[in-house]
């Protein structure tokens, strides 16, 4: 036995318990890297070399943020408060267009330091050159990631959304190439799990979405892709496939809508749509902070759980929702949930809970993780219960403690992935905090810099509001 987490208030989400599966002055065991022991503390009699005291705490399976691009932290701040059609070319781009390989490193390690302080220990990375930050992020922090290479097609995407955007074969397959190399370099590294990502329907060929296909099967891999996400996405599909033409029906005709697709987003398909998707096996990721905060929409993310689907939690990127707090996430997920149902008992706070966990864990199809059960990976995070946004905490005539870390939001106190503290008494054990905020912060003013004339002429209405003083002085 190497260690333990004792006198805690667990919350296994181990179904075979019941409810969360909460189990009073409870202790955690861990050997290499694996759950050992789960139960009452009076049942564990093991002597491990490394004891974490948890009491007046609460023991959680380690956070899944499902769906995310950290190397967009960088931009926290430059795209906001825009219509959906401006967000992405003329809101995001021009910064993101002035980012270096550097830039995109140092973004990335301050997302995975908020989404970790927020009780994360399985990031679902969605960018561009994903192995370099495997490499140089979440390796060397000791955090567990389903890297996911962006696959995309596309010559440009300046021009009229209702215009198909043309398509650069030779780019498609360069970025299908760097997203296979990881399964190969990566096949003994247990904190990597890589999977195919086509960015989205209107981003790929249908050449190349078939290949996709191919390789995910023999692979038996998941394809991770954006799915339904937007009005240009959807004038991008009907010039594409033909007037009348949906993402969800042409993803059934290539062949995509089945089991290894994870389907991000889905805000854009119809109720008839979304019920295909479950039906057909596919999971779902919603990230209601982003897509409220994009496309003013509240994502189908109980429509989904209703349908029997595996449905996770993602925070999708910082430009717009603000980051990659993953507590905060929940409380959004719920709060939306229940404003557009007009129905305050819809996805409460202990379904929130489930799906930011073992449903994270379901949707990117990892099953060793979700839960705290014997046999999974010692994946978990500690939240005190004395923080200001939690407490009071009570525990008669019911425990308060998930409906207050819930609705409150804090931090954690202890972050432990694969068995190995990465976050110890509010302390980062294997980055030094400090000096990637600093250079993140360095960073960011020379891209905003770099990136700021090409921002003015692409004429968002960021700019206007910018120029009329409410983003800056007009002095």
């Amino acid at each position: 036995m190497e260690s333990a987490i004792t006198n805690g208030l667990v919350c296994t989400m181990d179904t075979k318990r019941g409810g969360l599966g909460i189990i009073e002055d409870g202790a955690v065991g861990v050997s290499e890297g694996e759950i050992t022991f789960v139960g009452p503390g009076d049942e564990f009699d093991a002597s491990p070399d490394q004891v974490i005291d948890a009491g007046e705490k609460l023991v959680l399976p380690g956070l899944i943020d499902a769906h995310v691009h950290t190397p967009q932290t960088l931009l926290r701040g430059g795209a906001q408060d825009l219509p959906e059609i401006e967000w992405m070319t003329h809101g995001l781009a021009p910064f993101s267009d002035a980012m270096t390989d550097e830039d995109r490193i140092a973004g990335a390690r301050l997302g995975v330091l908020e989404g970790v302080r927020s009780g994360v220990t399985t990031f679902g990375e969605y960018t561009r050159g994903v192995g370099a930050l495997i490499e140089e992020v979440y390796l060397p922090m000791g955090v567990r990631v389903a890297a996911t290479e962006t696959i995309n097609e596309t010559a440009a995407m300046d021009g009229d959304p209702g215009t198909a955007y043309p398509m650069d074969r030779e780019k498609g397959e360069a970025t299908l190439g760097r997203n296979e190399a990881l399964f190969d370099r990566y096949a003994d590294e247990s904190l990597v799990t890589p999977m195919y990502g086509p960015q989205a329907l209107d981003m790929v060929s249908a050449e190349l979405l078939e290949t996709i296909r191919e390789r995910a099967s023999d692979r038996e891999a998941s394809i991770h892709m954006h799915v339904a996400q937007g009005e240009r996405e959807r004038k991008q599909i009907q010039a594409r496939y033909g007037s009348g033409s949906s993402t969800v029906g042409a993803l059934d005709e290539l062949g995509l809508l089945d089991d290894r697709l994870i389907a991000v987003h889905c805000h854009g398909a119809t109720s008839e749509e979304r019920t295909r998707i479950a039906e057909s096996g596919a999971r779902m990721i919603g990230c209601p902070s982003s897509i409220a905060a994009i496309d003013g929409i509240v994502p189908p993310v109980t429509e989904f759980l209703d349908r029997g689907t595996y449905v996770g939690l993602g925070t999708d990127q910082a430009p717009g929702p603000g980051g990659h707090d993953m507590t905060r996430e929940l409380r959004t997920a719920s709060l939306l949930s229940k404003t557009e149902a007009e129905n305050p008992t819809r996805l409460p706070a202990w379904e929130a809970l489930r799906v930011g966990t073992v449903g994270g864990a379901r949707a990117l199809g990892l099953d060793a993780i979700g839960a705290l059960a014997v046999g999974n990976r010692a994946d978990l995070a500690i939240f005190s219960l004395d923080a200001p946004s939690v407490a009071p905490v009570v525990e008669k005539p019911f425990h308060t403690a998930i409906p207050n870390l819930v609705y409150g939001s804090a931090n954690a106190e202890t972050v432990i992935v694969e068995g190995q503290p990465v976050l110890l008494e509010e302390e980062f054990t294997t980055i030094d905090e400090r000096a990637a905020i600093e250079e993140a912060t360095s960073r960011a003013e020379a891209v905003f810099e770099r990136g700021a004339d090409d921002w003015r002429e692409a004429g968002s209405k960021l700019v206007d509001a910018a120029e009329e003083g409410w983003l800056y002085s007009s002095r």
